[in-house]
């Protein structure tokens, strides 16, 4: 009765062995699960600086936006739809929302390395060269040290400004011109956005004579798409015409990202991407702005308009207004 045990308990040896190595392969794959549901690091990318100066480093990712200009800002009634430049880590850059060019990876470090070490911009004293507020100026935004700095290029010393000031703003002026420099020394193509954003404004400038497209869309009304972006018109007793400034000289409130089909449906009746279209008796000025793609993954629209001394991003809902 008592010999049946060694083989017992070689039996049982080699049960648990088994376990064991069932046991640590589940637990190899487990990790290997979770490895492969990492997502991936962005590239970054290093500038050297001078005078033993910690490096600067920039997103070499192709949705970063590394250099990016505007115009407007003023008193003066400008409307900016889109930016003037914006280049991108990988040195993709789009010309407004219509062009788009590359830089080679040389060429945009040879840029960068002159705005931070040649025109020193990450050091300046003052960013904001503007003295004349109802005046149009450039604005410059880089994307440094995972950072956003935005500087103010306008009218600029009329005020008696210090000496350290005005060398710092011959030096932006000069880091501007080497930016345009950069994008036209390249050639480049149309821009073939993959989404697009829809504005819409009421008007009442249209030609009651004149015959235009009808709203297509039977998701959200033209009405509804203003009002979201531009707000509630008020009511003026005084006076027929009640346009506000909205998508006219100041920038909206709020933006559509539209929907493929959306785009698709007033794409076919509005060819240009730009015109007057009517709904109910009223008419309204509708602009389909292509996103860009920075625009495109993080949900907010670049533009600037009147009646701004900075730069803000216009949050853009999905399918139509709330």
């Amino acid at each position: 009765m008592g010999q049946p045990a060694p083989y017992m308990t070689k039996t049982r040896r080699i049960f648990l062995a088994l376990c064991g190595c069932l046991l640590l392969a589940l637990f190899a794959s487990s990790l290997t699960a979770c490895d492969s549901g990492t997502p991936n690091q962005k590239s970054v990318k290093t500038i050297n600086t001078k005078n033993d100066k910690p490096p600067v480093t920039y997103s070499g990712d192709g949705k970063d936006v590394v250099i990016r200009t505007l115009y407007g800002g003023g008193l003066k009634g400008s409307l900016s739809f889109a930016p003037e430049v914006s280049i991108y880590g990988d040195g993709t850059y789009i010309l407004g929302s219509e062009r788009k060019g590359k830089l080679s990876s040389d060429a945009l470090e040879k840029l960068l390395d002159s705005l931070v070490n040649t025109y020193d911009l990450p050091d300046f004293g003052e960013r904001q060269f503007v003295d004349i507020q109802d005046m149009n100026a450039t604005y410059l935004q880089l994307a440094l040290n995972n950072k956003s700095m935005e500087y103010a290029y306008g009218s600029y010393g009329h005020y008696q400004p210090k000496s350290s000031s005005l060398d710092e703003y011959g030096r932006l002026g000069k880091a501007l011109t080497a930016i345009n420099d950069a994008v036209n020394a390249t050639s480049n193509n149309p821009y073939g956005a993959s989404a697009y954003a829809l504005l819409a404004r009421r008007t009442f400038s249209a030609n009651a004579n004149d015959t235009y497209p009808l709203w297509p869309l039977s998701d959200f009304t033209l009405e509804q798409a203003a009002t979201y972006e531009c707000g509630k018109i008020p009511e003026n007793e005084n006076t027929p015409n009640l346009e506000t400034p909205c998508l006219k000289f100041t920038i909206p409130e709020h933006a559509i990202r539209l929907k493929d089909e959306q785009y698709q449906s007033i794409k076919a009746i509005l060819s240009s991407g730009q015109g007057i279209m009517g709904e109910g008796g009223l008419y309204y000025n509708v602009t389909l702005r292509p996103l860009l793609p920075d625009e495109i993954s993080s949900g907010k629209l670049s533009m600037l308009g009147s009646q701004q001394s900075s730069y803000m991003a216009i949050p853009l809902r999905e399918g139509g207004p709330e």
